[in-house]
């Protein structure tokens, strides 16, 4: 079990806003510090595709005060397209190795994983081009970065979309995981199978706000929140430069599917 937080920024959104906005972030991270507490991480993600990366094997409420993410919430500026954490509980590879720790930097994939994928050993073994030895940590989590790393962006969302459905069919165990790819960095990718995650868009803030903690965005927003308001099995794309429009809708939402669903 680990926690997730993220917040998206509308483009529209000004200074002010947006540094609100990362005092949210910080908030619901130390928040997710109930769901793992042996490691937690941070990206900052900029328009141009630019970003920065904090890790550390420390819990949320003590890496918070750490120089390096200061720097990273200092750094929150009308540029800042995405703030995306992570609190960490292990079940494969230690948080003494870096990268093991998230998010987790997969070429041109960064994301974020809360759950257990069963067969990332054999997915690196026979399912990835570049195979075994480019595994850069041990993490289960790794696996699905790298299978997302290796598919081919599609032209148009849809057939995309059409492309990762089946590229769940490899996965097996639970997950949730939010990613980014810098070359798009106004699109955010979120895979949610079986495991929680709450998403919350506030017009104060023009922001889009995720929490594997619904409780936390309850207490941070009130009743405009809504749980579970994402249905599992699904995967869902955002896009910041819609959200003033759209809200918490996603621009698009497909099936994820393992293969006992299919077999069922």
């Amino acid at each position: 079990m680990c926690g997730i937080a993220c917040t998206m920024f509308a483009p529209s959104a000004d200074t002010a806003q947006r540094k609100n906005g990362a005092a949210v972030f910080t908030a619901n991270l130390k928040a997710n510090e109930a769901r793992g507490k042996d490691a937690s991480g941070v990206l900052l993600l900029r328009k141009d595709g630019s970003y920065l990366i904090e890790k550390a094997p420390v819990r949320a409420t003590e890496f918070v005060e750490h120089k390096g993410y200061q720097k990273i919430i200092d750094g929150v500026d009308n540029d800042c397209v995405l703030l995306l954490g992570h609190t960490r509980r292990p079940t494969k590879g230690t948080v003494t190795n870096t990268n093991n720790n998230h998010p987790i930097v997969r070429g041109g994939t960064i994301g974020v994983h809360n759950g257990t994928i069963s067969n990332d050993d054999e997915i690196f073994n026979h399912h990835l081009q570049a195979g075994t030895d480019s595994r850069i940590g041990s993490v289960d989590s790794e696996a699905i970065f790298a299978l997302i790393d290796e598919t081919p962006y599609q032209r148009t969302l849809t057939r995309h979309s059409e492309t990762l459905s089946e590229l769940s069919q490899l996965l097996l165990g639970s997950y949730t995981t939010l990613y980014t790819q810098p070359v798009d960095p106004y699109r955010l990718y979120l895979l949610k199978y079986n495991n929680p995650i709450s998403v919350h868009y506030s017009p104060q803030h023009r922001s889009l706000f995720f929490s594997s903690r619904y409780v936390f965005l309850r207490k941070a927003f009130g009743r405009a929140v809504i749980t579970e308001c994402l249905p599992s099995r699904f995967g869902y794309i955002f896009d910041a430069r819609l959200l003033v429009r759209r809200k918490k809708t996603p621009l698009l939402s497909f099936p994820l599917a393992q293969q006992s669903d299919i077999l069922a």
